[in-house]
């Protein structure tokens, strides 16, 4: 089965790309960010997969209105380039939690998502849509990807990280997430589907877990006591920001 990944050097397609490079069932298309760009290179790249994991996003920008136009112009090029190719691969896209909250952001996944549904029943192609909850990982980009990731960087570069709103946020890690859209690689029809987080914490408490990583393991070189494998995560998660 070959897999093309679209945001393939992003934080989670990179994490993705990794695992599907070890899968000896799966074969990796490499993408570039600038087929986008290149019509022909896109329209070859579609020909080449079975599968193709729609990544790429604008997540933050300063003008929340080019986050919609160019979210929603990357899903209509792929879908303007499987049209003109006449092919039909399996195609998971990665919308968000955020589909329910009023912004800019939310509504292009929400919309992308729309795009490509019509598109597989119109073609009678197979698409899943994953409504993904909070990701978290090693080398998230701080200020970008994940609250956690800017935590952790802050703290390690002695900053004090601010709290502005305190709530309970559903979490999964990016191993967790990677596993889950690889089983969805053999899934028939045209769905939605919720995928499923590890664990809900306070941003509040999350911020207390890091700062005791921080006093403990980067100022004094001790391992931190990890209750379960959520924790154990986020610790790896820290610490891949030391040497940033």
């Amino acid at each position: 089965m070959k897999v093309g990944i679209t945001g393939q050097n992003g934080f989670i397609g990179k994490h993705l790309y990794s695992l599907v490079e070890l899968d000896s069932t799966l074969e990796s298309v490499p993408f570039e960010g600038s087929f986008f760009q290149n019509e022909g290179k896109l329209r070859e790249f579609v020909c080449q997969c079975d599968v193709i994991v729609h990544l790429a996003a604008v997540n933050r920008h300063d003008d929340p209105q080019v986050i919609y136009d160019t979210n929603v112009e990357l899903v209509a090029k792929l879908i303007s380039a499987m049209s003109c190719e006449c092919v039909t691969p399996r195609i998971l896209f990665s919308s968000s939690t955020q589909e329910s909250q009023d912004s800019l952001y939310g509504q292009s996944k929400m919309k992308g998502r729309e795009m490509l549904e019509a598109w597989a029943t119109e073609s009678g192609g197979s698409f899943v849509g994953l409504i993904i909850p909070n990701v978290f990982g090693e080398f998230a980009r701080p200020n970008y990807n994940t609250f956690v990731a800017t935590f952790a960087h802050k703290l390690i570069k002695g900053e004090r990280p601010v709290v502005m709103v305190d709530r309970d946020v559903q979490l999964i890690y990016v191993g967790s997430l990677c596993r889950f859209i690889m089983s969805q690689f053999t899934i028939d029809g045209v769905m939605r589907v919720e995928v499923p987080y590890d664990f809900k914490k306070k941003v509040t408490e999350i911020l207390a877990l890091f700062e005791n990583f921080n006093d403990l393991y980067a100022k004094q070189g001790l391992i931190p006591e990890l209750k379960d494998v959520n924790e154990v995560n986020l610790f790896n998660t820290f610490c891949s920001y030391m040497e940033l």
